[in-house]
């Protein structure tokens, strides 16, 4: 306890760290709500989604869903949400029921079953893969009609989870979604291209790990000499010359080509590479339509084939990425959420690189507590001169792989990931009229990097691989940043101070997480019902017993009845 106590008395009185914290400029964020989102009668969603799984012996039955809430949200010279008007959006519902026999089961988990020792956890990841699946294919349809959009998961968390997945897919170097067919289908090389570019509204670094792919992002746009990419790239002949060999070895392994000259000179990308992003769109679209369409089994490629989770995941991914080049066309503010988030980032990493660049000047030594979210609730409460609703000093994603020591930034693990594609901030809304000292929960935001974040982008070495890499990365420091003041202030009109889960978060997707709930166990019942009748029945039509039921089960039935007849 006395520990505890020294720790939270290290924050108080601490300004220098406060000025890490940012205040709503509402003048401004109506302003450019304005000129961002456009005046008029919008539509607010939120989205959110449940998932559970169930055992009968043989047999395992897996359950997701996910559903939105909307309301209207009007801009004008101020900027008004409707809560009291949010109703349930009957076009956005997705559900899939997933029944496997448990022989099945390595061949969807393919070797995941030996890497994780219990069982249960490698389970979870079928329920959550089409949880998430619902969770962006809902996302995706909501931007036809929606100027703002929450998700109750961080999209850079997400982001990076599905890409590790997805990766893992192309080490195999086969993938059974070049198997699924309808009008839509694609190649290994449009999953290998989709994978590691994305779509064109997604920033590709230079870093030599990435270079082969802004290579293929320059050639899009048409031949070119290695001159010109050299010029453009901002690199040596000799990185492209590395970066273009590296892609022709990825062709073959892949199944394909991926340049060929265009010219005198020049290099093009091959007819095979163009047009894979569209591609790739289409098969995710379609096969989250067959999904939620309830058209066939959600695994199934025919009586003898599934795809794999991995294949799953690579979908969601592909989904993920088109939502953020729809935020980025329609100009839709695309907000995550994350609630119990254990981040580390803010004091393994971004208060050392604020202190180090003079954006935040410190007078003592920084408090050793690495939870993001304890650090921040401890400092606002032992500093009644911040004001909710306050955010942090917004940040590229990509600090989550990076840590100071000894004086350095170093990546976290073997490299640090793509910057410039998401930006994150930990925000708190409320502080209890009766208390200044009690505060609702600080939980974290991010959203999609955009070219209005371009202004703060900050220079900087990070050591990974044991060399030396020149980053080009989001930071907003105290340059300030209109579109993260915007989100914290249109945060800020969707809470519902008199619910207490809904108390400093947000009113929609509080609405959507106890509709999904519900659901989820609604769907668990019947599907378990229909299960044993099924199973039942045709185990008892073939005479084979123990499908459905266990033997101690069955034992205390007859004992069960065994006993009334006695009676």
């Amino acid at each position: 306890m006395a520990r505890f106590e020294s720790r939270v008395g290290a924050f108080a009185g601490r300004q220098d760290l406060a000025v890490f914290t940012v205040n709503a400029d509402r003048e401004d964020a109506r302003a450019f709500a304005r000129e961002y989102l456009g005046e008029g009668e919008h539509t607010a969603t939120g989205i959110d989604g449940s998932m559970d799984f169930d055992e009968r012996l043989q047999m395992m039955l897996f359950y997701s869903n996910a559903t939105a809430y909307s309301c209207p949200i009007s801009i004008s010279d101020d900027v008004r949400v409707d809560l009291d008007s949010a109703r349930r959006d009957s076009r956005l519902a997705a559900s899939a029921a997933v029944p496997l026999w448990a022989e099945d089961l390595g061949d969807v988990l393919s070797d995941q079953l030996e890497v994780d020792i219990e069982l249960e956890h490698s389970l979870e990841k079928i329920p959550n893969a089409f949880m998430t699946l619902g969770e962006l294919y809902l996302a995706v349809e909501a931007c036809e009609k929606s100027k703002v959009v929450f998700l109750d998961r961080p999209i850079s968390g997400t982001y990076s989870t599905l890409a590790r997945d997805a990766r893992l897919l192309l080490r195999r170097r086969e993938s059974k979604l070049t198997k699924w067919k309808r009008e839509s289908s694609v190649t290994l090389l449009d999953l290998f291209l989709a994978i590691n570019l994305g779509p064109p509204t997604m920033h590709v670094s230079t870093r030599p790990r990435y270079l082969r792919m802004a290579l293929i992002r320059e050639l899009s746009k048409g031949p070119a000499t290695v001159s010109e990419l050299c010029t453009r790239l901002g690199v040596s002949q000799s990185d492209v010359d590395r970066a273009r060999k590296r892609l022709m070895e990825a062709g073959k392994s892949y199944g394909g080509r991926v340049l060929e000259e265009g010219g005198p000179g020049a290099l093009c990308l091959a007819e095979e590479a163009r047009g894979f992003w569209e591609r790739v769109v289409k098969l995710a679209l379609d096969y989250s339509r067959d999904v939620f369409g309830n058209r066939k089994h959600p695994l199934a490629l025919n009586s003898e084939e599934y795809l794999t989770i991995l294949d799953v995941s690579t979908v969601c991914l592909v989904l993920l990425e088109y939502l953020q080049q729809l935020a980025h066309e329609k100009r839709i503010l695309l907000i995550g959420i994350a609630k119990d988030t254990t981040a580390t980032d803010i004091s393994r990493a971004v208060m050392p690189f604020a202190a180090a660049t003079g954006q935040v000047d410190l007078s003592a030594p920084q408090p050793k507590l690495k939870n993001d979210r304890a650090f921040l609730a401890i400092l606002s409460a032992e500093n009644p001169a911040i004001r909710t609703p306050w955010r942090t000093m917004g940040y590229d994603s990509c600090f989550s792989t990076i840590v100071s020591f000894g004086g350095k930034l170093v990546s976290a693990r073997k490299a640090v990931s793509r910057e410039r594609i998401f930006v994150r901030s930990y925000f708190q809304l409320r502080t209890l009229k009766s208390d200044q000292a009690v505060r609702s929960q600080v939980f974290l935001f991010d959203r999609p990097y955009e070219s209005e974040d371009a202004g703060s982008d900050k220079k900087f070495k990070v050591v990974e691989r044991d060399s030396e890499s020149q980053i080009s990365a989001y930071f907003e420091g105290r340059d300030g940043s209109r579109l993260s003041n915007l989100a914290l202030f249109v945060l800020s009109l969707c809470d519902n101070p008199e619910v207490f889960e809904a108390f400093g978060h947000n009113q929609l997707l509080f609405l959507a997480d106890k509709a999904v709930k519900a659901e989820v166990k609604m769907l668990r019942s019947s599907l378990r019902g229909v299960a044993d009748l099924r199973v039942g029945g045709a185990s008892t039509r073939s005479k084979i017993f123990g499908l459905v039921t266990t033997y101690r089960e069955q034992r205390a039935e007859a004992e069960y009845a065994r006993t009334r007849r006695a009676r």
